[in-house]
């Protein structure tokens, strides 16, 4: 708990508060590690299951941190929207559309006349009023359904749910940044939501050593440092400061 308060510390105005508190999330990860490999040295053989057990625990918690950000950042992008006042004439089209998603899709797919100019009074009642492209928002974004579909932390899931702001110049702005470590954080970020993913269907294989997850969780670190502040400095430029 302490460690998790003093990174906080260290990192409060360079980042944005999701990456703060991604930080004092990665402690609990780290202490499955730690212990995996305490148990590993003592007696890899006799404490493999333990070791195994560990390990896989560790994975699942970074995939689902890493997802947390990124939600997490998402939020935080909405919440200044409203908070700063920023005018609607500076929000991307698509953000609109994720706004109102859940119900854009049910009219599209509803043809009987009835359920159909039931949903459109649904869709008046609730979110006419946020679209417009005059003044500031009238209200908070509903960050749940705008969030809504985001279930996956891959890479071109995070690329397409950062797009729902406006920010198609990500991948382009990561490359920039990360230069000759771009493919190995990028597929390193893809590698812990596969290994994840056959760990929640029933892989019992499917694990790493302590020592690859702690190269994994440096590089997830890092790969959520610099999307926290390309994001932040892109967000800066078109609406407003999210830091």
């Amino acid at each position: 708990m302490e460690q998790g308060r003093a990174i906080c510390a260290l990192t409060m105005g360079r980042y944005t508060t999701a990456y703060t508190s991604l930080l004092a999330r990665l402690v609990e990860v780290e202490i499955l590690r730690k212990h995996a490999a305490d148990q590993e040295r003592t007696d890899p053989v006799q404490n493999r299951h333990e070791v195994n057990a560990l390990c896989r625990g560790a994975i699942v918690l970074l995939c689902a941190h890493l997802e947390a950000f990124i939600r997490e950042l998402g939020d935080v992008a909405l919440g200044r929207l409203y908070e700063r006042a920023v005018p609607r004439r500076k929000l991307a089209p698509q953000l609109y559309y994720y706004m109102s998603k859940d119900i854009l899709d049910e009219v599209k797919d509803t043809s009987q006349p009835t359920k159909l100019a039931d949903k459109l009074f649904w869709f008046l009642d609730n979110d006419a009023a946020m679209w417009g492209r005059k003044g500031p928002l009238p209200g908070p974004v509903p960050a749940e359904r705008f969030n809504k579909g985001f279930a996956s932390p891959a890479y071109k899931k995070i690329q397409r749910y950062f797009k729902r702001f406006g920010y198609s110049g990500y991948r382009n702005d990561l490359a920039v940044i990360l230069k000759g470590d771009y493919s190995t954080t990028t597929n390193m970020v893809d590698h812990l939501v596969d290994i994840r993913n056959k760990i929640a269907h029933g892989d019992t294989t499917a694990t790493e050593t302590p020592a690859d997850i702690k190269e994994m969780v440096h590089i997830v670190r890092r790969f959520c440092a610099v999307s926290d502040g390309a994001f932040a400095s892109w967000f800066k430029r078109e609406m407003c400061c999210i830091r």
